[in-house]
Parts: structure tokens; sequence; C-alpha cells
């Protein structure tokens, strides 16, 4: 079982795998008929599940019947289940006896966003292995043979949390990088209720938009809370302190779950901005 929820890393780190397994020097060489089979999705030993959806009990017997079929020249073969969390518990426990008695020379790999979801009956009985996440200068240094400008390669990676998959989505997110900035405009023009009227509209209408808001607001806040404590400059560290960040943090977090409770959007969203006046004059008298 192979855990992370950077995706791309999962999959890049499967057909490593893969080359391993079948390449001619066992060492992923990427230039041999094995590894080019694997390159071209040709290679008749590997079965790959792959769906996004809910992964059915149909879809398990179908691989576990193939489990059956010898291999192509004597080789092994290999069972790739990706989103192996989509699977319910009736997959699960269709998988369980081919897990704990696979046929000679079969390996399965399942591959796993979230463990949680994942029977203990089945974690119990694989090895698990942990991808851990990217660091930023990784993800920088990776993000910059694509092509675009270092904002945005910082803006990314600042809310990526190590996952290269998400970083690379934000770094062409225009709706992003939009919010993000009317965001900062809020967190930084913000100082008087008398601003409310101006400010609510960047905190979005409905409840989606509001809630989209309320995550961006939690990034940036975040971000800013670990630049003052490693002591890197931060435009927000001139305008809040850490109690201050840290009450907007539990109060965008509340906000979030009156939202989810179906109370009125933009109630919430005046309530939010009274809030956060509130806080802030209530810290900077403390």
């Amino acid at each position: 079982m192979f855990i992370s929820e950077d995706r791309e890393t999962l999959d890049g780190f499967i057909d490593c795998v893969l080359q391993t397994l079948y390449c001619h020097t066992h060492n992923a060489c990427g230039v041999c008929p094995e590894c080019v089979k694997l390159e071209h999705n040709n290679n008749p030993n590997v079965y790959k599940l792959k769906k996004d959806g809910a992964i059915k009990v149909e879809d398990i017997k179908d691989l576990i019947a193939d489990t059956t079929v010898s291999s192509v020249q004597d080789g092994f073969k290999t069972y790739i289940i990706y989103n192996s969390e989509n699977m319910n518990e009736a997959s699960q426990n269709k998988l369980l006896k081919t897990i704990e008695e696979p046929p000679k020379n079969v390996i399965i790999i399942l591959a796993v966003s979230h463990e949680s979801n994942m029977l203990q009956t089945i974690k119990s009985r694989t090895k698990k292995i942990y991808l851990n996440v990217w660091n930023n200068q990784n993800i920088a240094k990776e993000l910059a043979k694509i092509g675009t400008n270092c904002e945005n390669i910082e803006l990314a990676v600042k809310f990526s949390k190590g996952n290269f998959s998400e970083a690379k989505r934000l770094l062409t997110d225009v709706k992003f990088q939009k919010q993000y900035g009317n965001i900062i405009d809020l967190l930084t023009g913000y100082t008087s209720t008398a601003l409310i009227g101006k400010y609510i509209k960047y905190l979005g209408e409905d409840k989606e938009q509001i809630l989209y808001s309320l995550s961006i607001i939690e990034g940036i806040i975040s971000s800013t809370i670990e630049d003052i404590i490693n002591n890197i400059p931060n435009p927000l560290a001139s305008i809040y302190s850490l109690a201050t960040l840290a009450n907007i943090t539990d109060l965008t977090v509340d906000t979030a779950k009156r939202l989810n409770s179906n109370c009125n959007a933009q109630a919430v969203a005046t309530n939010f901005l009274l809030k956060i006046a509130e806080i802030k004059y209530l810290t900077s008298n403390n």
C-alpha cells in the first residue's frame, strides 16, 4: 500500500517501482525494451485499475479473475489499484482473500490517498509505504521549469503544503490568484467596520464563494504565522500579532461551520468581518 495525498508523486513513484521491477537491469534505466513498454502502457503483465469514481465489486471481480491467467513469458504479474480508497466495504472484502493468499508470481499494489478509508483487515495484510511531502525548495525548483513568474511560484508553493500536484494546479489557477489578491487587500485595507460594505463583496455572495475565501484566508494566516516564527519578512506581520492571527484562525473555522449548517451566507459574512474588527481591537489593547 503506497500512501500519499499527492497524486502526481504517487503515480510517479508507482511508475518508478514498475520500471525497477521489469527493467532488464532492475535499475529503471528508461531505455530498455521493458521500460519502453511500461512508458507506453504496453506491458501485458501489468494490470491497472484506474477510476476516478467508485471502484465496484464487479471491478474487483474482473481483477481477481485476471490473476488466475498465466503471465506472459513466465514473468510475474503486477496489479495496481489506483484511488484504492474509492473501494467500498464490499469491494475491499472481495479483494481481501486475494491479498491474503495471492496467486504465485502476483504483486498487488494499492495506491491510497487517505488511509482512513481502508478497512483494518486490508491495512493489516499489506506493507504500508508512506511517501513524504515535498519540501518547498524542491517544489519551487520544479515549478520554475514550467516557466511562469516568481510571484505565482511563491504563491503556489505557500498554499500547496508540500503537495506537488496541488502546487502545479495553483500555479495556473487564475481564479485563485485573483481571489488571493482580493483577500490580501481585505486583510490589509479593512481598518474599520465602516468598510464592511466594500470588503464583504470580496468574500463572495453565496456559501460556496465565502467558503472558498475562508480557505484562502486560513492559508494566508497559516503562512504568515510560520513566517513570523521563522523571522521571515511578511507584510501582514506589521498589522497582525500572533495572538490576533490565532484568534482569526479560530474565527475562520467557526465561520465555515456556521456556513455548513446552512446559516444565511451574507449574515455570516457580515458577522465574520465584525468579529475580525473586534479581535483586532481586543488584541491590540491587551
